[in-house]
């Protein structure tokens, strides 16, 4: 089980981090951009509902026509929003960069986090085919 959330659930995470990371230096870019407004990307909270489920009862199908209720990542995609907050500069423009630089470090931070459990989760399985050595 948990290897197949690894296989599974981890690289995904990872492809939305990475989207994330280009949506925060988007928005450092456009610092000086009048009217800009901030982006940000929201994917965790359908992620954490999808493994939630993923925890009950799972149906074992072998038809096309079978009901389903197992994970699908597929529906879980990134969503890039727009924040609309009231911004304190006269030009509109609502990106606070070094709020930004805090996002993109912590956004660093869990990316290579993943990074580092893919990699454990091969290691394991190349000491399984190794035999152990």
């Amino acid at each position: 089980m948990f290897d197949s959330i690894n296989f599974e659930v981890i690289p995904n995470t990872m492809d939305a981090l990475s989207l994330r990371q280009n949506v925060i230096a988007e928005n450092i870019a456009n610092y000086e951009t009048p009217g800009y407004k901030r982006k940000y990307v929201d994917f965790e909270i359908e992620l954490q509902k999808a493994l939630n489920e993923d925890s009950s009862l799972t149906l074992k199908v072998n038809r096309d026509q079978h009901i389903n209720n197992t994970l699908s990542l597929e529906k879980i995609q990134p969503n890039i929003k727009i924040d609309d907050s009231k911004s304190l500069r006269d030009d509109g423009n609502n990106v606070d960069p070094d709020m930004e630089l805090i996002r993109m470090i912590q956004n660093t931070l869990k990316y290579n986090t993943l990074s580092r459990l893919m990699t454990y989760s091969i290691q394991r399985y190349e000491t399984a085919i190794r035999g152990g050595k």
